[in-house]
Order: structure tokens, then sequence, then C-alpha cells
């Protein structure tokens, strides 16, 4: 599959990008080596699965990386298990994954996340950015929720 896009309906998609002051923010910390889903024009950390070029991160290891991950929305899923099962059963040290609030009732989330790791509420809403024109997106209704997928951090 090699998607330049996700459409998640009414005109939006799944390639809202990360503003640069939160990633920094959390890179100043976590010292990024991967961007588990980029495209060659948004990649934030010195290497990334770019999906616009085909490389899907659900069916590669994610290795000994210190990995950062803005899921495409309709795929969240899919990436909570995934973060969980390269931090438990694999070599990958830390996952930090940007997510909307409202996944946090979602089962995906309970099953993998709600009692294995440490998960934050951000206050007020970020505005991620659009892909095309890299201005600010106006309408994140949700807020935001970041994880911290690590073997030895729990609530």
């Amino acid at each position: 599959m090699r998607p330049e896009a996700y459409p998640t309906g009414k005109g939006k998609t799944d390639t809202f990008r990360t503003p640069h002051s939160l990633y920094a923010q959390l890179d100043a910390i976590f010292n990024f080596t991967l961007d588990a889903a980029c495209t060659r024009n948004d990649c934030k950390a010195p290497a990334g699965f770019y999906f616009d070029e085909g490389i899907d991160a659900l069916t590669i290891p994610w290795g000994k990386n210190r990995v950062f991950c803005n899921p495409p929305f309709s795929r969240k899923a899919e990436f909570i298990a995934k973060a969980y099962e390269e931090v438990i059963n694999g070599e990958c040290p830390i996952v930090v994954m940007i997510l909307p609030l409202n996944c946090q009732s979602s089962a995906v989330f309970q099953k993998y996340v709600k009692k294995n790791f440490y998960y934050e509420t951000l206050q007020g809403r970020i505005q991620f950015i659009h892909p095309g024109s890299g201005e600010s997106m106006q309408g994140n209704t949700t807020g935001t929720t970041i994880v911290y997928f690590k073997k030895d951090i729990t609530r």
C-alpha cells in the first residue's frame, strides 16, 4: 500500500503535521531517532518510515530507535498496538505517541495503554499543521493525549 494521504472524511486527511514547538519539547526530553509515521516532507526525527514512499511502519521492526509517532488518524488503533508490541516484545526503548483525546475510550487504548503506560492530556487544543499550506489548522475539537510507551513507566 502506498498512500499519499488517508482520507478521513469531510475534506480532512491523515497527514496533518505536528507543530514544531510540540515536537521540539518532546525531542529535548527523549532525543528521538525515528519518526514512525511521516512523509518525506514532514519527517521530524533524523530518520523516518515514509509512508508516501511505501514504507509501512506497521510491517517492519522499529529496532532500538527512540520513536516519535503522530499516527494517521484512521490507523491510530494499529499504531497503538504496534507501539505496544515494539516496546514490550521488541528492542524499542520508547515510543512517544500523539493521539486525539477521544481515543481514550477506545477498546485498543484500554487494552494496550490504560494500565500499561503513562499518558497525559495536554491543556488547551493543539493546532496541527495543514500539509499543503503549512498553516495551523483550526478545529481540534477533542484535545490531545500523549502516550509514553516504555517498559518501566506506569501510571
